[in-house]
């Protein structure tokens, strides 16, 4: 019988569990099969796969900058595929393989301070500023929903925002050409869409609108980042830039869908989870683990991605 390949291997395991958990068990399996192969390795069985594969993929992963955290949720990725193709040989623990837990990865938190961000919403309103109730308008709308600037800016409120099914399409300026869609929006949400309105103008597309002054085009960001200086919103002045905003809002996402705070707001990962466990008990990394899922698609990227959310939340392994 012909050998298959790890990346097919991990398509075609059995895996119990919520279709989300197998989707990113599947992707960082992957992920393992793919560092694997840069080691030199040739291996296309999971039954074949060994202590010193891991030993190898931990080395790769260390040449190319990656934290122990990342590591070792790649690492129980391809257990899982170890174990649903029946080899038990791997090491349970990581500390064979130089993989520790430690200070967490992405540990300082980049989020906004609420206080601050309203502050500075606040300042741009009271139109000292040609351009500053526009600008205001815009942060709001990535504090509250965390978009990023150039979304802000090119959103269609006209064609994308559902107001009744309280839902907003995002298509104009996403990173990488990815569209999605906010469900649920907040009362708080939906008050900040109503207040972006009167700044809805026709863009130099037939039939779409953008919140940027017309004929202004893409010279709009000059505007905002002035803004932006004018109320302190900078890193040299307050430690924060406009992309702060979007840390903020997926922090709140994951202590309101948790009840516990991400692990940036701890001093190290054990810290983090004795402090996940006191509230949510035994439950706390499956509350983790749909958090990162909400917040990874609501960011623009796919379920699973732990890059990303490690990047707003820190690594929670």
């Amino acid at each position: 019988m012909k050998s298959i390949s790890l990346v097919l291997g991990a398509n075609r395991a059995t895996l119990s569990g919520p279709r989300t958990k197998q989707h990113r068990i599947r992707q960082n399996a992957k992920a393992f099969a793919k560092r694997l192969r840069e080691a030199g390795f040739g291996v296309r069985k999971w039954t074949n796969i060994s202590n010193k594969h891991f030993a190898a993929v931990a080395d790769r992963m260390k040449e190319q900058g990656v934290g122990d955290g990342r590591i070792a949720e790649v690492f129980s990725a391809a257990r899982h595929l170890c174990e649903a193709y029946g080899n038990t040989r791997i090491s349970p623990t990581n500390d064979v393989f130089d993989v520790k837990r430690g200070p967490i990865a992405n540990a300082n938190s980049k989020a906004v301070a609420p206080e601050f961000v309203l502050g500075a919403i606040a300042k741009l309103e009271d139109g000292q500023y040609e351009h500053g109730p526009r600008c205001a308008a815009q942060i709001r709308l990535q504090y509250e929903l965390g978009l990023r600037r150039e979304e802000a800016a090119k959103v269609d409120l006209v064609n994308d925002w559902d107001r009744e099914g309280r839902s907003l399409l995002i298509q104009h300026g996403p990173k990488g050409g990815r569209h999605r869609t906010l469900y649920n929006l907040s009362d708080r949400q939906q008050e900040a869409l109503e207040k972006a309105l009167p700044y809805v103008s026709r863009s130099d597309r037939p039939g779409i609108h953008h919140l940027m002054p017309e004929g202004m085009g893409d010279k709009w960001q000059e505007k905002l980042s002035y803004a932006a200086r004018l109320c302190g919103f900078t890193k040299k002045e307050s430690g924060w830039t406009l992309h702060s905003n979007r840390h903020e809002r997926f922090h709140k996402m994951y202590v309101e869908h948790t009840g516990f705070q991400p692990p940036n707001q701890h001093e190290n990962v054990i810290a983090f989870q004795q402090a996940a466990q006191a509230v949510a008990g035994e439950e706390w990394p499956r509350l983790d683990a749909d958090a990162r899922d909400e917040i990874e698609v609501t960011a623009g990227h796919s379920a699973g991605r732990r890059d990303v959310s490690d990047a707003y939340l820190g690594s929670s392994l």
